[in-house]
């Protein structure tokens, strides 16, 4: 009995420096894989990130917009906007693909004064070029639009080309809103719609937005094409 006291502590006491150096270790695989496990998801989370940015950047003009380059140039030279050839460019992919006559959809717009104000009603390309990018100026000149890579007041500007210029920033100023967000725009198109939604059925409802009105994502799907800073 007596042998069996003193072994007893004796082997509690290297039961507990066990515990002790096992709690240890686990401590140490822990501060080890800690930084490793933040790297990885950070390393993840960029690479996501990167290939998000390099989707939008191949996402470029096609071969009927880019036919219209060399007079897209002279027409916006004509009215000081030489430097948003590209950002002209990008609206026509968006609005028409360089398909059709009115290639800028300028039909309905205020500088129209030849051919009837509606949808298509231009039947001339060139003349579709003159009015689109007089149009388009003007909603950048209210958006205040300082330079080609000034994203966020060209946002306002195109969504006051899609929109209407003068109504949409009457809006803006209404309510003191000074940059583009979907959900401002989407109120905007609430109020012109008359309150009328689309059908979750209508293929706009998911690409231009849940009201009767307009395209209320219209900038972003303007911009997937434009990339100043690859110039």
């Amino acid at each position: 009995m007596s042998t069996q006291k003193i072994k007893q502590p004796e082997l509690t006491k290297e039961y507990r420096r066990f515990l002790r150096e096992r709690q240890v270790l686990r401590q140490k695989i822990l501060l080890v894989l800690l930084p490793v496990c933040f790297l990885i998801v950070l390393l993840l989370f960029s690479a996501v990130i990167r290939t998000r940015r390099s989707s939008r950047e191949y996402l470029t003009i096609n071969a009927a917009c880019e036919s219209y380059r060399p007079e897209v140039e002279e027409t916006a030279a004509k009215y000081g906007m030489s430097d948003y050839v590209d950002l002209i460019l990008a609206l026509m992919m968006q609005e028409s693909s360089g398909a059709g006559p009115d290639v800028l959809q300028a039909s309905e717009g205020a500088y129209n004064t030849k051919y009837p104000q509606v949808p298509n009603g231009i039947t001339d390309s060139s003349y579709s070029i003159e009015c689109g990018i007089q149009e388009l100026k003007y909603a950048m000149e209210k958006a205040g639009v300082q330079s080609p890579t000034d994203i966020g007041h060209i946002k306002l500007a195109l969504q006051g080309y899609n929109f209407g210029t003068d109504v949409y920033f009457s809006y803006l100023s209404e309510h003191g809103i000074t940059s583009w967000s979907e959900s401002s725009s989407e109120a905007f198109a609430q109020m012109a719609s008359g309150n009328t939604p689309r059908s979750e059925e209508d293929p706009l409802y998911s690409t231009a937005g849940p009201w009767d009105y307009g395209d209320q994502k219209y900038p972003e799907h303007v911009l997937r094409y434009y990339h100043p800073s690859a110039g």
